[in-house]
């Protein structure tokens, strides 16, 4: 009978396989042998090397997706709780992306193959985002007209930022409050939110 640690212990092992050869040069043999488990084992839980894959980036993503619900759920006011989810999840994001090595120069050359791998995460990331922007556009703190469009307007900014964030592009020159400060304005123009 398939086990929830047999399945995490297989998972682990194929991430330090992929990170030390990266996806293409992977095989499930590789796998098998990484967590000391044989093939057959291997295929009670994973139909391929693409479905492993797969639910090692879903697993990666929701330690994402945990950590913004637990910003979002802090107790602080709409226009601080914004910025924090924003520079936590560039933050993350580059932790991860860095964290799982060779990976990392997977995600900076097919980067639009990601985009298949987060759907899901995409879908709760703009939830969070909406919430808190309902929350202050009923406290009367931000002027929208639309939660759920600007939610997608901030998300696919903050897509765009990705890359350039993680290799240190985004800020050349500047110290970290600088970018901060700029970031604040842009997002907090884009909630119609003036800071007093």
């Amino acid at each position: 009978m398939p086990s929830e640690k047999t399945r995490l212990q297989l998972i682990d092992a194929a991430k330090r396989v992929f990170i030390r050869k990266g996806y293409e040069d992977t095989t499930m043999s590789d796998i098998a042998a990484e967590s000391g488990n044989g093939r057959r084992t291997l295929y009670i839980y994973f139909n391929n090397k693409l479905e492993i894959y797969e639910t090692a980036i879903n697993l990666e993503l929701q330690k994402i997706v945990d950590a913004l619900i637990g910003i979002s759920n802090k107790d602080i006011p709409p226009q601080q709780k914004i910025l924090e989810v924003i520079y936590g999840r560039m933050t993350i994001l580059k932790e991860a992306v860095y964290r799982n090595g060779t990976l990392r120069s997977g995600f900076f050359r097919d980067i639009w193959s990601v985009q298949h791998f987060r759907k899901d995460f995409d879908s709760k990331e703009k939830k969070i985002l909406m919430n808190i922007i309902i929350d202050g556009k009923s406290s009367g703190v931000f002027d929208v007209q639309y939660a759920s469009l600007t939610a997608t307007y901030i998300q696919y900014c903050l897509k765009g930022f990705e890359v350039p964030f993680i290799r240190g592009q985004v800020r050349q020159g500047h110290s970290a409050e600088e970018v901060r400060t700029e970031i604040k304005k842009m997002v907090y123009g884009v909630l119609g939110y003036k800071e007093k």
